[in-house]
């Protein structure tokens, strides 16, 4: 049996192509970010290792175009392919899968993703998809799957596998049951870097400083915090399941002996307190951190105390993704973000102290911020940034997506003002607010215009003093790199406003 599991290249009017893959929210970009879908690549993996002819598809990654793409996926002619779908492609992907299954009628296709598995019946409704995995364990569920539909004919009527909505006919398909939210991550295999080509991600990516660099394994899938109303990781049907960190650490060994200069774990939330400190430790009783690779994670305010971020530092950690969405308490409080301003300020005092690179990720245009609201946040950047706070930062257009809880509360609220989910790609602000939208676009501007501003460039040089070697490469070699993206941040995120 052939599996592919496939990226096809989505590019829009503007000829800027959609980053699907390990996305929260799908973004457009001109100059991309090539992002490893880590759960996917563990699928790809493991069903490898069972001996399936895997084709791993990522035509972004692989920058063909959109022809190459599906000639090569027909030509190839897989029995299964497995897509993963987001808010703002689903149309797309529901009219690949009829001119897909027109070349190639025998395939069967398999959607995944947030938005197919919190709407299924609507991807079978739409397209001739054969069938949804309503399940985040997407290397589960495929190691369960493929082999089954491999040695049973009538697998469309026989098969078991939990968290499966399956195609019967045109008109009729059955629900195998709830998927097992929980499962024993360390029986999933390390991703197999040489399948899934990992060098095409190593370079053009925005969290490394030191190339070429890669993402661990995840050791925390989904998020042990999992109440923020925006987040896919929100809601009664997703809980979280982690690794082991001693096969972690085995893995970044591993790694670090393959030649990766820079490691980032892209779980929901890393570790915290206990299981943290251990992980350093183990760094550290390892000798990796006297390697020259640097680690990161994404975090929250309020998770790490001033002794873990220590230890962390000392085990050579760099890179520390934080969520601050807003910098005011009511904005906080609906998003059921579980901190206060305060706390955030404290964590970056303490992140800086000992050398780390904090990246702030900020969004802006909720449907009920107020001009204050959003004047607040961006005076707080500013004040985080111009006092080396924090290091990087990235801003968005809050859009609801995949029928999160902050989505369903706009349509309950009847704010949703988007029409087609082509309008869900982070490009506008698809949400009745108290304000007229121009004022955040105009907010995301003047914060990607502090990587500019005398006061954060000072603020940098200053930096030098600290005679870390990460300081002298963040001015003089990432932030070239960075600063060639801005503009193309800017232009996604406020092109509406031009049109």
């Amino acid at each position: 049996m052939k599996v592919a599991i496939s990226y096809p290249p989505i590019i829009n009017e503007l000829g800027q192509v959609a980053m699907v893959s390990q996305n929260r929210n799908v973004q457009f970009f001109k100059h991309p970010t090539y992002l490893l879908p880590v759960i996917h690549a563990q699928a790809a993996t493991w069903l490898h290792q069972d001996d399936i002819d895997v084709i791993w598809d990522d035509a972004n990654a692989q920058q063909l175009s959109y022809n190459q793409w599906f000639d090569n996926i027909i030509k190839s002619s897989p029995d299964v392919i497995v897509f993963e779908s987001t808010t703002p492609v689903m149309n797309f992907y529901w009219e690949q899968t009829k001119k897909i299954k027109s070349a190639l009628p025998n395939s069967i296709i398999i959607m995944t993703g947030y938005h197919s598995m919190r709407k299924p019946d609507e991807t079978l409704e739409n397209s001739p998809v054969d069938i949804v995995l309503q399940s985040n364990h997407i290397d589960f569920v495929l190691h369960r799957l493929i082999p089954y539909i491999s040695e049973h004919k009538d697998w469309r009527e026989s098969c078991d596998v939990d968290g499966l909505l399956i195609r019967i006919n045109k008109t009729k398909w059955r629900h195998t049951g709830a998927f097992k939210q929980v499962e024993a991550l360390d029986q999933s295999p390390d991703i197999d870097r040489k399948l899934i080509q990992w060098k095409n991600y190593a370079y053009e990516n925005g969290n490394f400083l030191q190339t070429p660099g890669t993402y661990a394994t995840s050791v925390i899938r989904d998020c042990t915090f999992g109440n923020c109303t925006f987040c896919r990781y929100n809601g009664p049907d997703l809980t979280f399941s982690s690794r082991t960190i001693e096969r972690s650490l085995d893995e970044y060994e591993r790694l670090i002996d393959d030649g990766v200069k820079e490691i980032f774990d892209d779980s929901g939330v890393w570790y915290r307190g206990e299981q943290a400190r251990a992980f350093a430790n183990g760094i550290i009783k390892r000798g990796l951190h006297k390697k020259g690779v640097y680690f990161g994670f994404n975090t929250r305010f309020g998770y790490l105390d001033e002794e873990t971020i220590k230890l962390l530092a000392k085990a050579n950690f760099r890179f520390i993704l934080v969520g601050m969405e807003a910098a005011d308490e009511e904005t906080l409080n609906r998003l059921n973000k579980g901190y206060l301003p305060h706390q955030a300020y404290q964590n970056l005092k303490w992140f800086t102290k000992y050398g780390l690179h904090p990246h702030l990720t900020i969004m802006v245009g909720y449907y009920w911020q107020t001009q204050e609201m959003l004047d607040l946040t961006v005076k707080t950047v500013k004040d985080m940034m111009f006092k080396g706070l924090a290091r990087t930062l990235q801003v968005t257009l809050c859009t609801p997506l995949d029928f999160t809880p902050y989505h369903q509360e706009c349509i309950d609220n009847n704010v949703l003002l988007a029409k087609s989910y082509n309008e869900f790609d982070m490009s506008r602000i698809i949400v009745k607010t108290p304000i007229h939208a121009d004022a955040y676009y105009k907010a995301v501007r003047d914060m990607y215009g502090i990587a500019t501003d005398p006061r954060f460039i000072f603020r940098q040089i200053l930096f030098l003093f600290s005679g870390r070697k990460r300081d002298w490469q963040f001015l003089f070699t990432y932030s070239f790199r960075a600063l060639r993206r801005i503009r193309n941040h800017i232009f996604n995120l406020t092109r509406a406003q031009h049109k």
